[in-house]
């Protein structure tokens, strides 16, 4: 003789079972996507503070290329004033301005922005020899080095360049 049941469904142990279950691989894939969210903040902050930096430099760097000592007006760890190809006054420098009340160091040139969140900002001015000078026609050579970091603590990015600006005369160069 067979018992018959004609009750169908989940008893009440079966279903909290599928509940804790389910529970877990949710909490599980929750955190996988927090920590993926995460990562991908954090390359896409560095990304974009990689992109603002070598955009200032490219900018600094083709302007240099087209100086004559004569150009150079002020020269500073990190304040370079020149006459630009059209013959007006500007320079590259660090500027600390105000956005949303906090401080927030720049590069800029002349009023134009450049690049956010520079820590770093270092022209170094050389001579045919290699030595540093602080005359505007001894300069040969220009050292550029700066860094800026990316936002949401995701590290910094460092370039250098050295510009040998093409209108200069070179001569026993070392």
């Amino acid at each position: 003789m067979f018992f018959r049941c004609e009750k169908k469904g989940f008893t009440f142990i079966e279903t909290l079972l599928a509940v804790i279950i389910l529970g877990a691989v949710a909490t599980v894939a929750a955190k996988l996507l927090v920590v993926g969210l995460d990562i991908y903040a954090l390359v896409a902050n560095r990304h974009d503070a990689s992109q603002s930096a070598r955009l200032a430099m490219e900018r600094i760097v083709d302007e240099f290329t087209l100086l004559k000592s004569s150009d150079i007006q002020v020269m500073t760890d990190t304040r370079f004033d020149f006459r630009d190809s059209t013959n007006a006054n500007t320079d590259f420098r660090k500027k600390t301005v105000s956005k949303n009340g906090l401080s927030v160091p720049c590069i800029y040139r002349d009023e134009d922005f450049l690049a956010g969140n520079v820590t770093y900002l270092d022209f170094d001015y050389l001579q045919n020899n290699g030595s540093s000078t602080i005359w505007p026609w001894q300069v040969k050579r220009i050292n550029i080095d700066f860094i800026v970091e990316a936002l949401a603590q995701a590290g910094s990015v460092r370039l250098r360049n050295e510009v040998f600006p093409r209108s200069f005369m070179y001569s026993n160069f070392q």
